[in-house]
């Protein structure tokens, strides 16, 4: 008796049953089944549904409907989601039955799945009404034809159906006279007419192929590292320590001229109303920045545009250029004309050299020597090649741990999370004034950082993107690539980090009529564009917010409008 009673159905109203798709999503199946006024829900899960082969999503399920009050049974034949299930202590149902009922309760119970049984009790119960095979052998055709042959040795298949024919044409040998071959003659055109009226009606039909709008959407959160992670968004922290060394070659900048100046002669002029004083050492500048001076102070004559005022002067090169580059031959120049870099722009244009033979006497000749600026320069450039060569080398460290821990490590490449040990080197000071072209410099540096488990904190990043979609879209695609850490808090010496991870993904309408937000936006189409002209039911929906491009065919071809049947429209993703 206590088994019967174990094993009787349970009767459960049917709005308290909901059916998943294959490939819902656990925030999908939520967001339906939160509204209903109901705190006992059964969900009715096919084989091999998406949500159901995680035990993950299952207990997550289960504890978001909790917090609201609200308890969850599954109803599914699919035996690894059944195992799951009950591990997340879920109940869980796989047996309809249907026993004491009369043939239209059996049938509104098989609409509605109100009949339902635990799958401990089911799995116990042998159904005796059950269809038997029937024990005699069934026939062939051939068999059949074999007993006929037997029993007429005339008998053969095209025997048989020339016989058949022959009959049903004797069958339908009526004489009709002619008032009834027009009567039915009538019949059959008024058949047509309304055959095509009906057509007409009942068979056009319109494709509307949509490309939904998407967008990129963008999901932070705070995720702590440390050595024992014992808190949800927490992480393994992993040491990572690298050493580096090496030796650069610096090139000493110091430069004497051991060269001679080249010199010669320009004439001033001055465009100007007054006369211009000019001192001794005054600076001339060519075209290609070479430096002369005039040898002894000068006046210039006032002048205007037509009829400037001129002075004569000897000048001589300076060692280096306006760019502090040795001079040397360069200062033999050609006739050309000078600034005087000392005066206003303005001023330049109204007083000026211009020389009328080539400069000589120039000749190169220079010598390089270390300075105590080249020594500090080295010492900067040695530190930024080895922090580049030791955080390679923390990398590389990086991945060998990972392979040891068999875990997918990544190194916290976050400025906060990187120290990096003090340069130890020996600046040459004793090469300072030294002629020589370069000189070698050679150091070492430390590195520690931190490390974690990169598929754990994309599996975080996933999941929280996941349960934050808009109502009405799906997310089609995550951008692994687009992962970013900004470190908050560092305790080196604790080996504890909080820092901000981001990732992005696109999300877009939903189209599909078997989802929830696709079927509102199927009927919303089709009621507004049912018998509409073609162009203006293309214009409606291409400017609704879901839609980014629309494509309508219409069959018969030649139709100018959109069937009046929403029936007739299909809508589906471009």
């Amino acid at each position: 008796m206590a088994k019967d009673k174990k094993s009787s159905p349970k009767k459960v109203s049917k709005k308290k049953i909901l059916f998943a798709s294959i490939d819902e999503e656990i925030t999908q199946i939520f967001e339906r089944i939160e509204p209903l006024p109901y705190k006992q829900v059964y969900l009715v899960v096919p084989r091999r549904a998406a949500f159901l082969q995680s035990i993950v999503n299952l207990k997550i399920l289960d504890q978001r409907l909790k917090d609201i009050d609200k308890s969850l049974s599954i109803i599914t034949d699919d035996p690894n989601g059944m195992k799951l299930a009950l591990q997340a202590e879920i109940p869980v149902y796989d047996y309809h039955d249907f026993h004491g009922q009369n043939e239209e309760e059996q049938k509104e119970e098989v609409k509605s799945g109100r009949m339902i049984r635990p799958v401990e009790a089911a799995s116990n119960d042998v159904d005796e009404a059950l269809p038997t095979r029937l024990p005699q052998k069934k026939a062939s055709i051939f068999e059949i034809l074999r007993s006929l042959r037997a029993g007429d040795e005339r008998f053969s298949i095209k025997n048989y159906f020339h016989e058949r024919r022959t009959k049903n044409r004797g069958f339908f040998a009526v004489n009709l006279d002619a008032g009834t071959k027009k009567f039915l003659a009538g019949m059959v055109s008024s058949g047509v007419l309304i055959f095509f009226f009906v057509a007409y009606i009942v068979l056009p039909g319109a494709t509307i192929e949509v490309e939904p709008s998407s967008s990129v959407v963008d999901k932070s959160v705070n995720v702590t590292l440390s050595r024992s992670p014992n808190a949800p968004r927490s992480l393994q922290a992993y040491r990572v320590t690298a050493d580096a060394e090496m030796s650069i070659t610096q090139a000493a900048s110091g430069v004497r001229d051991l060269g001679t100046p080249a010199e010669g002669s320009v004439s001033f002029k001055n465009e100007s109303e007054r006369v211009w004083s000019l001192v001794e050492g005054t600076r001339l500048q060519s075209p290609e920045g070479i430096v002369f001076r005039i040898s002894e102070a000068i006046s210039v004559p006032a002048g205007s545009s037509e009829s400037p005022g001129t002075a004569e002067a000897f000048v001589q090169a300076d060692s280096l250029d306006a760019d502090g580059v040795p001079v040397g031959s360069r200062g033999n120049l050609e006739p050309t004309r000078f600034i005087l870099p000392g005066l206003r722009e303005e001023s330049q244009a109204l007083l000026y050299a211009e020389s009328t033979a080539a400069f000589s006497g120039g000749s190169s000749a220079t010598t390089v020597w270390i300075m105590e600026e080249d020594l500090t320069a080295a010492e900067d450039r040695l530190e930024s090649e080895l922090q580049s060569k030791v955080l390679s080398a923390l990398r590389k460290n990086t991945l060998s741990l990972g392979n040891e821990q068999r875990a997918s490590l990544a190194l916290l490449e976050d400025s906060e999370a990187l120290v990096y040990g003090d340069l130890n080197v020996t600046l040459p000071y004793s090469l300072v004034g030294e002629e020589q072209k370069e000189f070698e410099l050679s150091g070492n540096m430390t590195v520690k950082g931190v490390a974690y488990d990169e598929e754990a904190l994309l599996a975080i990043l996933k999941t929280e993107l996941l349960s934050t979609q808009t109502p009405g879209k799906r997310i089609i695609r995550i951008d692994e690539e687009s992962v970013s850490i900004d470190v908050q808090e560092a305790d080196d010496d604790r080996l504890s980090y909080k820092f901000t991870a981001a990732i992005q993904g696109v999300e877009e309408f939903e189209i599909d009529e078997q989802l929830e937000g696709g079927s509102r936006l199927s009927k919303k189409i089709k009621e507004h564009i049912a018998g509409l002209n073609i162009e203006e039911a293309r214009l409606y929906i291409q400017n609704l917010p879901e839609v980014n491009k629309v494509e309508i065919s219409v069959w018969p071809s030649w139709s100018p409008t959109i069937p009046k049947l929403t029936d007739n429209i299909r809508i589906r993703s471009l």
